[in-house]
This record gives structure tokens, sequence and C-alpha cells, in this order.
């Protein structure tokens, strides 16, 4: 196990992340939405036939960054791809309510919406939120984790000062700059120019505001939750890239150690930037076994 306090701060991908040339956008889908517990309305689609799974991504993800994912998924399983709150069709919640919590309930809403047992596919923070859901008991059959960003860099006290008030200011590339370079830190200054002329670039823009959810969660959730992770019962798969950062891929494989059966599996050649059309047969046989 790794002391986080000796880990060089170097964010969850140092060298920034390559962007595919696939982003699409959203798929030609009927948009259903479910009620959180707070009120916050929780927009997914629905695609495919047979056991329901269902998809979180992490910050900056909407449902559609998943939309190569939930397409291969789509021809095994009935695949409920969801936007969180403050991204894509789903609303944005009362930010000055904002815990982690809310999130649960969110992944819990869209859980119950699916009507049976559940798998669920988490990315980056979007695996913080499932693990602590699958340790509160919400129920799920299997879970798959891309790459929970424990022991990453905090966002500092500035860092959380500025990105509020940009984002009162409506200052959407600034906020979307702020939190991608400087607090989460995948991207550089090498890669920021490339990352603006994506078209995924727009989608980043709409959906700033709910940086400061996933501020939250790595500044007050950053370390791995040791005491809770005996309580997840689900059979759990966690999948961390080769070429990713020390920070991250030790947070992985202390997962894999104590979360019971938990089975830990290494993409070579990857980084932090989840590959899709790699890791969906994995989810595939998992979830499918």
């Amino acid at each position: 196990m790794v002391d986080p306090a000796v880990v060089d701060d170097h964010g969850v991908a140092p060298e920034g992340l390559p962007l595919d040339d696939d982003y699409a956008g959203p798929r030609n889908l009927p948009v259903e939405k479910v009620l959180s517990a707070d009120g916050t309305a929780i927009a997914f689609e629905r695609s495919g036939s047979g056991p329901a799974v269902v998809v979180i991504g992490g910050g900056l993800n909407d449902r559609a960054m998943f939309t190569p994912f939930a397409s291969i998924l789509s021809e095994h399983f009935t695949v409920f791809n969801y936007d969180r709150r403050g991204r894509g069709d789903s609303e944005y919640g009362d930010p000055e309510q904002y815990t982690i919590d809310r999130e649960v309930e969110d992944l819990a809403a869209v859980i119950e919406a699916t009507g049976e047992p559940t798998a669920v596919f988490a990315n980056c923070t979007g695996g913080m939120i499932a693990i602590r859901a699958a340790a509160a008991g919400v129920p799920m059959s299997k879970l798959g984790l891309y790459e929970p960003p424990y022991n990453s860099p905090k966002a500092t006290p500035e860092q959380v000062t500025q990105l509020k008030e940009l984002i009162a200011e409506d200052r959407r590339d600034e906020t979307v700059t702020l939190f991608a370079k400087d607090i989460v830190r995948f991207m550089n200054d090498e890669t920021l120019d490339h990352f603006k002329q994506h078209p995924a670039w727009q989608a980043f823009v709409s959906m700033s505001p709910s940086t400061i959810y996933d501020t939250v969660i790595s500044t007050e959730h950053n370390s791995i939750p040791l005491e809770s992770l005996p309580q997840v019962k689900v059979p759990t798969l966690i999948v961390r890239g080769e070429d990713s950062s020390a920070p991250i891929k030790d947070a992985c494989l202390t997962l894999s150690e104590e979360i019971p059966g938990a089975r830990l599996i290494t993409l070579e050649g990857e980084g932090h930037l989840f590959n899709q059309k790699t890791g969906a047969p994995l989810m595939v046989e998992f979830f499918g076994s």
C-alpha cells in the first residue's frame, strides 16, 4: 500500500491525455428521466436488450462520451447510460447542498429505474461514487471500475474559490481550463490547444458548472476508503492502464486487495483515458459471466 503523503503530485495524467477523434455526440435515442432523492432530474438513455448495465462517467463526462462503449455493450445487455447531475440533459441540482452522497442517490435512482439486478460500470470519479454506493448497499449485481483516481492531487482552497467564481460569472472556457489543467491535470499547455479544437470541447464547456462537483469529490474523498471497502459485497473488476500515473495505479492495486474477491487487470499501452473499444470486451465478459 502506498502512503499518499509521499506520492509525487503530478495529477491524473502529467503528460496530458490524448483525445480520440471518434467523439460523435449523443446518439439518436429517447431521453428518459428519473428523479433523485433531492428532486434533481437525472437523464439517461436505454439501448440494447438483456441484463441491465448502468454506465456512470467521470469528470467532464456526459453520456455521449460513452457512445462507443454503450454501443458495444448494448449488443449483449440493456445499457442505461446516464448523465451525471450538471451534465447533458440532467439538471444541475443545488451546489450549495452538494455532497458525494447526492450522486450516490442519483446512481441509486437510475438503478431503481432498471427494475432488476444491475451491473454497474464506472469511470474515473464515477468509480468513487460507485464504490461508496456499493459499500452502502445500493443494489448491484457486479461492479466494473476504470481507474478511480484516489491519491491524486487535491484542489487547493484558492483553486476551489477561483472555480466557484468562474462558474458564478459563467466564464465557461476558463472554468474548463482551470479544472482540467490546474486542478485535475489531464491537460497541459501542449495539449490544451488540441482539446479546444476537438469536437468534445463544446461538450466540456456546456457541462463546466459540474466541475465543482468533481472538485468536491477529489478534495473530500481523495483517500482510499479502506474502512468501507470490506462492505463492497458484489463481484468487482478493477481495470487500470499500464501508462497511468503511479498514484492511480497503486490505488487500483490497493482496491483489488481490499475489496473482497476483487480482480485487477492492467491494460498494456493505456493511460487514464479509458479506451472504450479495448475495455468494452473485458466488461462484456465480466458482466456476462
